[in-house]
C-alpha cells in the first residue's frame, strides 16, 4: 500500500476547522467524562477571571441562569429546576489569610436560612 501525502495550505480557515476535528475526536474518542469536566471547569475560570467579574456577579449568574428542565426518556419535558444561589460559610476557628470561607451551590430554599452571596447595588 502506498502513502500519499497532502500538503495543505496552513491558512487561519483551515487551522479552525483542524482544531475542530481534533477537539471533537479527543472529546467523542479519549478523553473521559471526568477529564472533559475539569478542562471545561478550567476554562469557564480562565474566562470568568479575564474578564473581571466580581464575586458579586458570579453569584448573579448563579442566581439568575435558568437550568434547563429534564428532558425524559419519551421525550416529555420534566418538571422545570429550581432556582438556585451562591452561598458561602466559614469554617470554625480557622485563623489564616482569608481562606476561612467556603462557597457552594445550593437550590434556593425559602424554609431554610442560609447566607447567600449578593451583587452589591451602588447608588
Amino acid at each position: 500500500m502506498q502513502t500519499t501525502y497532502l500538503n495543505i495550505q496552513n491558512t487561519e480557515a483551515n487551522a479552525t476547522k483542524v482544531r475542530q476535528a481534533v477537539s471533537q475526536f479527543m472529546v467523542e474518542q479519549v478523553l473521559t467524562k471526568d477529564e472533559i469536566m475539569e478542562l471545561a471547569m478550567s476554562h469557564l475560570e480562565e474566562t470568568y477571571e479575564t474578564a473581571g467579574h466580581s464575586i458579586g456577579k458570579l453569584a448573579g449568574m448563579v442566581k439568575q441562569t435558568n437550568i434547563p428542565s429534564q428532558i425524559n426518556f419519551d421525550g416529555t419535558e420534566g418538571p422545570s429546576q429550581p432556582n438556585h444561589m451562591l452561598c458561602y460559610g466559614t469554617i470554625p476557628g480557622y485563623t489564616g489569610d482569608g481562606a476561612e470561607y467556603y462557597f457552594f451551590t445550593k437550590e434556593q430554599d425559602y424554609e431554610y436560612s442560609v447566607m447567600e452571596v449578593k451583587e452589591e447595588v451602588q447608588s
